[in-house]
């Protein structure tokens, strides 16, 4: 599978690993975030911009083939989005639906409700008021209900309110796909790769949006995308380490992070200096 776009190359992307693409330009990133996030969603193409999967013969897929996971990190109280509520009585209605005990006991309810609502009326020789004979929709009886939480969900860490977020939209009867914008948003150090590990213990088909170079440099499957629509190439820059030394003695963080320091423009010979304290230090 591979994502196309107008403002990229094609990208490769492997069914249940993590992928990380970064941008150089604002402007690039912000439409293909628009874009993909349309495509997700099955929304409109917005002047001409796409970005979505297409296969190996580069035919588009349907985004109906997919179950987004749409995790904006930049919100500060995610736990607070609509889609969260709305999950949350998708599960119950669920549970109402499939589960042998609780469907019995939402069925004795009914009965009792329409008992109830039978015993209301008010008459008179020459009028008869009663409750209306409808359906209702089981959500929205679920919502008069209301929810109530156990534990107070704002004293989560980021890192849990994320697992809930991930754990709620997740979908076992489709293939998910979860995208993940900044996820090193009101994250320490250590936490960006506790969450990154968290994100890769799912095992699903996962694109992460970021420019944060801790995460750019740990992981295997990176594009640096430039103004240009072109990717830093990592291959290249291992295939000329490969010249200079011993292709046992490189390693692909070091590429990565020769290729980051590359794509966002550092003076390489600051770089010198550093592989020479190594050197030195070993």
């Amino acid at each position: 599978m591979k994502i196309a776009s107008d403002v990229t190359e094609v990208l490769e992307i492997y069914e249940g690993q993590t992928h990380v693409i970064s941008f150089s330009n604002t402007s690039l990133c912000e439409t293909f975030i628009e874009s993909f996030l349309n495509y997700l969603n099955r929304k409109p193409i917005v002047d001409h911009h796409f970005a979505h999967f297409i296969t190996d013969h580069y035919d588009t897929i349907n985004a109906k083939n997919f179950k987004p996971i749409i995790l904006n990190c930049g919100t500060l109280n995610i736990l607070s989005e609509k889609v969260i509520e709305d999950q949350v009585f998708k599960r119950f209605e669920d549970q109402i639906m499939y589960d042998e005990h609780t469907h019995m006991v939402f069925q004795k309810f009914e009965q009792s409700l329409n008992t109830f609502k039978y015993a209301l009326e008010i008459k008179d020789p020459f009028y008869q008021i009663e409750i209306q004979d409808t359906s209702f929709k089981l959500k929205r009886l679920l919502k008069v209900f209301g929810l109530e939480f156990h534990h107070n969900l704002e004293s989560l860490s980021e890192i849990n309110k994320r697992k809930l977020f991930i754990n709620l939209l997740k979908d076992d009867d489709k293939e998910n796909v979860l995208l993940i914008l900044y996820p090193e948003a009101f994250l320490g150090l250590k936490d960006i790769q506790r969450f990154i590990q968290l994100i890769k213990s799912y095992q699903l088909t996962t694109i992460i949006i970021t420019n944060h170079p801790s995460i750019i440099i740990e992981e295997e499957n990176v594009y640096l995308c430039k103004s240009n629509k072109e990717c830093h190439s990592i291959k290249d820059i291992r295939e000329d380490l490969e010249i200079l030394m011993p292709q046992e003695t490189i390693n692909d963080k070091t590429v990565r992070m020769i290729a980051y320091h590359e794509f966002i423009g550092t003076d390489l010979k600051e770089l010198a200096r550093y592989f020479e304290f190594i050197n030195d230090y070993n």
